[in-house]
């Protein structure tokens, strides 16, 4: 009965054995059609598997087709990708040549520049010049147009006698004409206020100026 059970026992290891060489030994057909059907319709459809020690693995899908790197290949060093590979087209009209710098030419002739003459300036007038004839002119003027109103003329009557008189008109500010009209002027004043009198027309320098007076009394 002993022999019985060690016959059975080496026969098992025998066949055991024999499976285990002709599963090492043997390979799968290779699948020409390119698609491996038979596992993708059989395979679950949870793609994971555990892993020894209780973690769970992703198993790739054979249907998806792996994924392409979409960076881009390094060019060769010196070669610059961002431009293109063609050359820009050039347009086969003419460059238009540069604009000179000429000013366009004028239709209408500028107005002709007209220099104003310097300017000089105009010297004051000089004073007219008066002579001992102009001033015993004067006094003679008035002496006939105050005898015209009944004066008497008395020759010894001095400006420094303190006689009467109305106003001294200037030579140099009244000027000749303006002398003998104020003189005549006051030989008026003296016949309306005191009728006929003694006179006298007389020449007096002040502060360097020719003054005449009618004295009278």
């Amino acid at each position: 009965m002993r022999k019985i059970s060690v016959l059975i026992i080496l026969l098992c290891t025998l066949f055991l054995l024999s499976a285990c060489g002709n599963t090492a030994g043997t390979t799968p057909p290779e699948n020409t059609s390119g698609a491996n059907t038979d596992v993708i319709t059989s395979a679950p459809s949870d793609t994971s598997t555990v892993e020894p020690g209780g973690t769970e693995s992703p198993v790739p899908d054979s249907s998806t087709p792996p994924a392409t790197d979409s960076t881009p290949t390094s060019s060769a060093p010196g070669t610059d990708n961002s431009r293109p590979t063609n050359p820009p087209a050039t347009s086969s009209n003419p460059t238009t040549p540069p604009t000179t710098s000429n000013p366009p030419p004028t239709t209408s002739n500028p107005p002709p520049t007209t220099s104003n003459p310097p300017t000089t300036s105009t010297p004051p007038p000089s004073k007219p010049t008066y002579t001992d004839a102009d001033y015993q002119a004067i006094i003679n003027e008035i002496r006939k147009y105050g005898e015209a109103k009944g004066f008497v003329w008395n020759d010894s009557f001095t400006f420094e006698e303190g006689h009467q008189y109305y106003g001294r008109p200037n030579l140099e500010r009244d000027g000749y004409d303006g002398v003998i009209n104020m003189l005549k002027y006051h030989c008026d004043l003296i016949a309306t206020q005191y009728g006929a009198c003694y006179f006298k027309v007389v020449k007096h320098i002040y502060q360097g100026q020719t003054e005449f007076v009618v004295l009278y009394d």
